[in-house]
């Protein structure tokens, strides 16, 4: 039950809510780890991977040679970190909206947790899965992550975090 409360005293933010806050943040943190493992794992393969690109880009643009592909590799390893960096900026933005009682915050990492649990089920199974220690980092980091997300989403629907985010004063 929702209590009524008077204009302009804000109800407190329940224990449940503040901790699925932190999980977010920490899982957020461990995807940064899961991030840098992943780059490094890529990074170890990419002669193979300049190699395999070269091979596909020859047969349609023969000018182009293996150097600028491995140019454009490293271009995109720092693209894709960056990106993902931005995206962890947000994911915070989203969880501190979150801890404010914001409904569609809840919903959002709510869709997001439950792509980080299908996504640690794959690595469970070990559908993709490469060879390495910076591989294994990564996927290491991956499953505690969903676990982490996992965590914070059931909080974010228990009882009194329910009523928290309902409409209403705050």
């Amino acid at each position: 039950m929702n209590p009524m409360v008077p204009p302009g005293i804000s109800r407190p933010v329940p224990e449940d809510v503040r901790t699925a806050c932190q999980l977010w943040y920490v899982a957020l943190g461990v995807g940064l780890v899961q991030l840098i493992a992943s780059l490094v794992a890529q990074f170890g393969q990419r002669q193979d991977l300049a190699q395999r690109m070269f091979d596909q880009v020859e047969q349609q643009r023969p000018a182009v040679t293996l150097t600028q592909v491995q140019a454009w590799m490293a271009i995109v390893f720092v693209l894709v970190g960056v990106f993902w960096l931005m995206l962890t900026g947000a994911g915070v933005a989203v969880v501190y909206q979150l801890g404010r009682g914001k409904a569609w915050a809840r919903a959002l990492l709510t869709g997001f947790g439950v792509f980080l649990v299908l996504g640690a089920a794959g690595t469970l199974f070990g559908i993709g899965v490469e060879e390495g220690a910076a591989a294994l980092v990564a996927g290491g980091a991956g499953i505690v992550q969903a676990v982490l997300a996992g965590g914070a989403v059931f909080l974010c629907y228990r009882s009194e975090s329910e009523a928290f985010f309902r409409p209403g004063p705050r």
